[in-house]
């Protein structure tokens, strides 16, 4: 019998990673539910377009449901708010559950998920009763589908009903992180378990997406290093938390005694990173070492910026100081440069984690350029930290 060995929690991303982002055409809804809970506020954007620029004779639900996303994400423009809240009157108007007819609207998760948030938007005694009939019936032809009769379920914790409990916990915990309804350590520990096995839900629409959410967002809140022997895990455990130093970072206006002087720790170039991270680490990885120097290639003489021998691994830092795609483009194509020539000799590395200091601190962009550098080949995790809202510059302003 051949041993089988489990899969890294690396490789269990890369493969959530993929599932998400197969070739494949979504409805929009589809798209905007996806979007919205893995934040990408651009896709999200996109298919808000979608439904707004739809030419047919009326809009469908699935429609309206996009725009519901958009709202929840607060990304609507007054005339997109102005179409959902027509299109929301007019959903009203229409006839569901009807005798004879296929059922669509009303055992789509998705979309009822997707309106509860448009209606939730318009503060409307009238539409909210509406859509919580609608979800009442959903809800008792939903018996069998665990998740269509999550997101149900869920739709109708958005429209303020409480006590109600959410399935697959996954959902539980994605939503709960953006604050919709609430989760617990058990469901955490049920959602994990779930998210690092084989997949009962992999076919249904927009599951994918919230399986990697829920991997992302616990694999942050259970991480904990074992100091005794840590793992590649471990030390991308620690480097996505390194956004927790910066609560007691000294940047002060004012000195903060009367013996001594302001103090301002800027975090101006990569070297600056580098000795963030070379603060950190150093206590937890004994070998860790800075400026490695790797085999030449031709005239190329590559130097890294942190290695961890033992583990095989190189961390990468870079500093973007420019805005928008420009920005991120430049970080894409060096970190590409770099796994190329850093990997391709050494025999000692065969790993590259990449930290990213955004200087712009453009949240909303952070999860795609975090997915596009992880398929790199090479790249076991991309961490990008947003400069700490209380460090804004304010002498140079």
């Amino acid at each position: 019998m051949v041993p089988v060995t489990p899969p890294t929690l690396q490789e269990v991303r890369r493969s959530l990673v993929a599932e998400v982002n197969q070739a494949r055409e979504l409805n929009c809804h589809v798209e905007a539910f996806g979007s919205w809970v893995l934040n990408r506020t651009e896709a999200l954007q996109a298919a808000v377009n979608k439904a707004v620029c739809f030419t047919g004779q009326a809009r469908h639900p699935e429609h309206v449901a996009a725009l519901g996303f958009g709202a929840a994400a607060g990304l609507l423009d007054a005339e997109q708010e102005k179409i959902l809240r027509e299109e929301l009157e007019h959903l009203r108007g229409r006839a569901f559950f009807v005798t004879g007819r296929p059922r669509r609207f009303e055992v789509d998760g998705i979309s009822l998920l997707g309106v509860a948030f448009g209606v939730r938007s318009e503060q409307s005694y009238e539409l909210e009763k509406w859509c919580k009939d609608i979800l009442t019936r959903s809800l008792s032809e939903l018996a069998s589908d665990l998740w269509q009769q999550g997101l149900a379920r869920l739709a109708l914790v958005v429209l303020g009903e409480k006590n109600l409990s959410i399935r697959p916990a996954e959902l539980a915990v994605v939503a709960a992180a953006k604050g919709v309804g609430s989760s617990s350590q058990a469901l955490d520990e049920e959602a994990w378990l779930a998210t690092v096995q084989p997949c009962a839900l992999e076919n249904a629409s927009g599951f994918d997406a919230v399986r990697l959410a829920a991997f992302d967002i616990l694999s942050r809140r259970l991480g904990q290093v074992r100091l005794s022997s840590p793992t590649i895990e471990d030390l991308i455990a620690l480097l996505r938390n390194v956004s927790r130093a910066f609560k007691r970072w000294p940047y002060e206006d004012e000195p903060r005694t009367s013996r001594s002087v302001k103090a301002r720790w800027e975090v101006e170039n990569e070297y600056h990173v580098q000795s963030l991270l070379w603060a950190i680490l150093a206590p937890v990885f004994s070998d860790v070492d800075d400026e490695e120097n790797l085999p030449s290639i031709g005239h190329a003489h590559p130097r890294a910026d942190l290695a961890v021998p033992s583990l095989r691994t190189l961390i990468e830092v870079k500093y973007m100081r420019r805005p928008g795609q420009a920005g991120f483009k430049a970080v894409m194509d060096e970190i590409a440069a770099d796994t190329g020539l850093y990997l391709s000799r050494s025999k000692e590395f065969d790993s590259i984690i990449a930290f990213i200091w955004d200087d712009c601190a453009q949240t909303e962009q952070h999860h795609e350029l975090e997915t596009g550098i992880e398929q790199l080949k090479g790249v076991s995790a991309a961490i990008v930290l947003p400069r700490p809202s209380h460090m804004t510059r304010k002498d140079k302003q």
